[in-house]
């Protein structure tokens, strides 16, 4: 099984790689409330989603700080919500305290499994054994599961199947595909500037200073829901002072969640933000995502990571819209 370390740079992708999501985890709520209850907990609206469909979301407190964001697929009968592990023992219970008076269970899904396709040829084979239009689909139920297309940089897929069927992917694409640590996918969650909450960074931000407004996570209009005051304010007050972005650069080490991110300005250091989340390949090329003052300057800045002091770092583009908010 192949490292992230084993690539000196994002584009060096095989034709077709398979990455097993060992660090990340996939929660089911099920039952007749299951819209009505999450809908009263998340910053997505649930009443505009069909089954097969899916959006990114986040779980907040009651101070509108961020407990996780996921990516929330609707299937028939269940809602999946797909998330870090190391989260998950702080986010399970959040949600299940709230649960009391609802007809939902809420637990960590055990009929369904998650995998991910990368490469030029992964929708050649989602095309051939798994549904033959999935792939032209922004996200598609199947008959067993579903199948999410992600975002830029590279063609890759989040493919949801029942254990049966997703043993039998396993088999075939054993023979056909080369396989990744789930570090890839990491990576290319970085290049596409979608962060994901571990447990170090859990409770610390609200939704907007991790771009879940730019990524269509939040709804404005849906009505009442956990922390939905605070992040109201941040939108119609301007009282958000932060957002999150895509730094690279060079480092001897990965960088780790919670690092602290210093501005060098004359000959001193600030500190100004927090790795979300990092990577780093072959070559000591890192990229991390990291929660910075939103008016960072992109241009004539130059950043660190604290805790490896001759690390450089620059603000690198995001693949989506500008922030303007």
């Amino acid at each position: 099984m192949r490292d992230l370390n084993s690539l000196e740079n994002i584009s060096l992708l095989p034709e077709l790689a398979l990455c097993k999501l060992d660090s990340w985890d996939l929660i089911s709520v099920k039952g007749e409330d299951r819209i009505k209850f999450l809908q009263g907990q998340l910053t997505c609206d649930l009443n505009s989603l069909t089954p097969g469909q899916q959006t990114m979301a986040a779980q907040c407190d009651a101070q509108g700080k961020t407990i996780s964001v996921f990516r929330l697929i609707v299937l028939e009968d269940r809602i999946l919500l797909t998330q870090p592990k190391s989260v998950t023992p702080i986010q399970l219970p959040a949600l299940k305290k709230f649960a009391v008076f609802s007809n939902v269970e809420i637990e960590i899904e055990t009929e369904y499994q998650m995998l991910g396709l990368i490469g030029s040829k992964s929708a050649h084979y989602i095309s051939q054994h798994l549904d033959a239009a999935a792939t032209h689909d922004k996200s598609r139920l199947l008959p067993n599961g579903a199948l999410i297309k992600q975002p830029y940089p590279s063609l890759r897929y989040l493919v949801i199947l029942k254990n049966e069927i997703a043993a039998q992917a396993l088999a075939e694409l054993s023979e056909q595909a080369e396989l990744f640590t789930d570090g890839i996918w990491n990576a290319l969650n970085i290049a596409s500037g979608v962060g994901f909450i571990e447990d170090k960074t859990s409770g610390e931000y609200i939704p907007q200073a991790l771009n879940l407004d730019e990524l269509e996570g939040i709804s404005f209009s849906k009505g009442c829901y956990i922390g939905q005051e605070t992040i109201a304010r941040a939108k119609y007050r301007g009282a958000n002072k932060r957002a999150m972005f895509i730094l690279t650069g060079r480092a001897e080490e990965k960088p780790n969640v919670g690092d602290t991110i210093e501005l060098k300005l004359g000959d001193n250091w600030k500190r100004v933000g927090q790795v979300i989340s990092g990577c780093q390949y072959g070559d000591q090329h890192i990229e991390l995502l990291a929660v910075l003052p939103k008016d960072s300057d992109p241009n004539n800045s130059q950043f660190r990571i604290k805790e490896q002091a001759e690390s450089t770092l620059y603000i690198a583009p995001l693949p989506y819209a500008s922030l303007s908010n």
